[in-house]
């Protein structure tokens, strides 16, 4: 079976309730889910007799394809600027930019138990270890 994200879903979660992006977001759902597919379990999109399962994959799909769009809004110029009257000074969210409400992660942690690998799973650095001094002085040891 193939993910199912619409573009309502995407605007919803974005709350963008206009018509003025809507090719923008057609065009990252179809960017966006192949590439989601590829990378979830293939037993996991093929469990189509579970409802809850695919429900939670087509979430975690919109709410990253979401996350992204409103990544690539704050990407535009101007978009980050700051505006400075006297004492007065409005800006926008400080946030990371990349994932500024925070979709992307949940997009990625409720797809994370479905996934082939995680790209952001902690890998065991290389690192030996030898007997040796165990930080005791020698007048210890006796």
């Amino acid at each position: 079976m193939s993910l199912s994200v619409t573009r309502a879903k995407v605007k919803e979660k974005a709350g963008i309730d206009v018509t003025d992006f809507d090719a923008a977001i057609d065009n990252l759902i179809a960017d966006w889910i192949p590439v989601i597919e590829y990378a979830l379990l293939p037993w996991a999109l093929a469990d189509t007799g579970n409802a809850g399962l695919q429900a939670t994959l087509n979430l975690g799909a919109a709410e990253l394809i979401a996350g992204e769009f409103l990544a690539q809004i704050g990407r535009k110029p101007g978009v980050l600027d700051a505006i400075q009257i006297g004492d007065l000074v409005l800006s926008p969210l400080r946030r990371v930019p990349s994932d500024a409400y925070g979709l992307k992660e949940q997009g990625a942690a409720r797809l994370r138990p479905y996934v082939r690998f995680d790209p952001i799973a902690p890998t065991p650095a290389p690192i030996a270890a030898s007997q040796g001094k165990k930080g005791r002085d020698e007048e210890d040891a006796a």
